[in-house]
């Protein structure tokens, strides 16, 4: 199956079913944790505090809540990227053409075959003159 999707309700660590309450708890949770005021000299700690508002921010909202949803069940029904067709060598490209004729070749020369034993048989051998008759 494909990766997870890393999504506004990952970062704020709540259920997508979670209510507007839900989210606001877990909201205030977190940016007590990663406020950058509680942890100075970390500077991960801005773009941890700028990632919980901005997931705040969509899922507070109806409108954008549903929009991210939709984006969710549209990124999960996707089908998986397909394989890169990989190169062919000449041989692989052109095998067809060296089997039709040897199939061909081989035709014609069983037909030659054939056809110049039983012209043979049609024939008569050569008379040989004998020198002594003359």
């Amino acid at each position: 199956m494909a990766e997870q999707l890393a999504t506004y309700y990952d970062v704020l660590r709540v259920d997508r079913t979670a209510s507007p309450d839900g989210i606001r708890r877990a909201y205030r949770k977190l940016a007590q944790q990663y406020h950058p005021d509680k942890m100075p000299g970390n500077a991960n700690a801005g773009r941890a505090m700028a990632a919980v508002n901005k997931a705040y921010e969509v899922l507070s909202d109806a409108q954008q809540r549903a929009e991210h949803d939709r984006w969710i069940r549209q990124s999960q029904s996707r089908p998986a990227p397909l394989e890169p067709v990989k190169q062919q060598t000449k041989w692989q490209r052109s095998w067809p053409w060296y089997l039709l004729f040897a199939t061909i070749s081989f035709t014609l020369c069983a037909w030659l075959a054939t056809t110049v034993g039983s012209a043979k048989a049609a024939v008569p051998a050569r008379i040989t003159t004998v020198q002594a008759s003359r």
